[in-house]
């Protein structure tokens, strides 16, 4: 897919996936830099993606550094060690405390409209366009939005327009805090669609909402239990 995206060839060695340390400091100081975990990354059983093992020649940094396998913190004992401890902390009370907000973000009340734009949450226009409404644009629009589609991914749908609530705590009326894919379109379309995720105030934005918390925030909170053992270099927290 790579090979796809680029022409036929590896991207540029210093944009590639190289080491786990400059991409976190990318993801958080770089707004056009937007990341995604796949899940491989908290799968002990598939931690081979963060080695070299077919050896292909990726190229050198800027640095002279050789891209090989990808450079973990200085706690990982190996590729499997740290998908290991990855899971662990995904798992861990330290982050479902926190993982009602992250799904603001991603499938709820803040990722689309006001709130989301307040969260610093918003992304590219046609990334929030569905299969029928790609169908409906003029030729050249829609094969933009289908490029987009296949090479960066799209937005995933709202699913809640209520804020969610901790874990733990009273669960939310299934009946007022889902949003159905036909709600969903039918309140762009009465804002007249000027922009989808960045237009008007989306289904959730009536009334007082309360401060939303900033999705680097967020990101920040979670990466940085896992940094501030890198800077230490002392025993990781989620280990064994």
């Amino acid at each position: 897919h790579m090979l796809c995206l680029q022409n036929g060839r590896f991207d540029v060695p210093d944009r590639l996936f190289h080491s786990v340390g400059s991409t976190y400091r990318s993801a958080l100081e770089n707004p056009a830099d937007v990341k995604e975990l796949i899940p491989e990354m908290f799968d002990p059983d598939c931690s081979d993606f963060l080695i070299n093992s077919g050896g292909l020649r990726l190229g050198s940094l800027q640095t002279g550094e050789r891209v090989d396998d990808v450079l973990l913190p200085p706690w990982a004992k190996g590729a499997r060690h740290f998908v290991r401890t990855n899971r662990r902390a995904l798992e861990s009370d330290v982050c479902t405390r926190g993982i009602h907000r992250w799904i603001d973000l991603v499938f709820g009340s803040r990722s689309r409209g006001l709130r989301a734009r307040d969260a610093g949450n918003l992304f590219h226009p046609l990334t929030y366009l569905g299969p029928s409404d790609v169908k409906g644009l003029p030729e050249g629009e829609r094969r933009r939005a289908e490029a987009q589609s296949a090479e960066f991914g799209m937005t995933p749908d709202m699913i809640f327009c209520l804020d969610h609530p901790p874990r733990g705590s009273a669960p939310l009326d299934g009946g007022r805090a889902i949003m159905t894919r036909d709600a969903l379109r039918e309140s762009y379309a009465a804002e007249g669609r000027p922009s989808w995720g960045g237009g008007g105030g989306g289904p959730s934005s009536g009334g007082t909402a309360p401060p939303a918390p900033r999705a680097d925030d967020v990101i920040a909170e979670s990466m940085n239990l896992l940094e501030t053992t890198d800077a230490v270099g002392s025993t990781n927290p989620f280990d064994d």
